[in-house]
């Protein structure tokens, strides 16, 4: 999942906005620990913004925004949170939402949705741009930054 997460922030550019949809512990936050790597920051300080709903980690290629809407239950709390204006223009930031289905919005243009294939194994679906999905292929064995 991490590596997966790299590869996107390789191919990412500046505005992207990241869904990520799965049932709990299958490896949203590991997947954007990847996304902060892959940008050049350290993935040992990313955490899950379950309660703090919003964290931002400066520093890298692009600023990352970790969203968690898991204790949120619809658009409008989302709002009152504050947290639309980085879902709706992500500027030049990286913006990853875990539990993005809550907004009750169509896919994202870069949506995964993670599932469990075993104790151990998961499965992702990812929806994206064709050049993203290109670029993605192309960063299959790219380098640990």
């Amino acid at each position: 999942m991490r590596a997966l997460g790299r590869r996107l922030a390789l191919a990412a550019p500046p505005g992207t906005l990241v869904a990520l949809d799965g049932p709990l512990g299958a490896g949203k936050t590991v997947l954007t620990r990847g996304l902060a790597e892959g940008l050049g920051l350290d993935p040992r300080r990313v955490t899950s913004p379950s309660f703090a709903l919003c964290h931002l980690y400066p520093g890298g290629r692009l600023l990352l925004v970790h969203i968690d809407l898991y204790r949120l239950t619809d658009e409008a709390e989302a709002h009152e949170a504050g947290l639309l204006e980085y879902i709706d223009d992500p500027g030049r930031a990286l913006v990853a939402v875990e539990w993005y289905e809550r907004l009750g919005r169509p896919p994202a243009p870069v949506h995964l949705r993670l599932a469990f294939a075993g104790p151990a194994e998961r499965t992702v679906r990812l929806r994206a741009s064709p050049a993203l999905l290109r670029e993605l292929r192309r960063n299959r064995k790219a380098p640990r930054p």
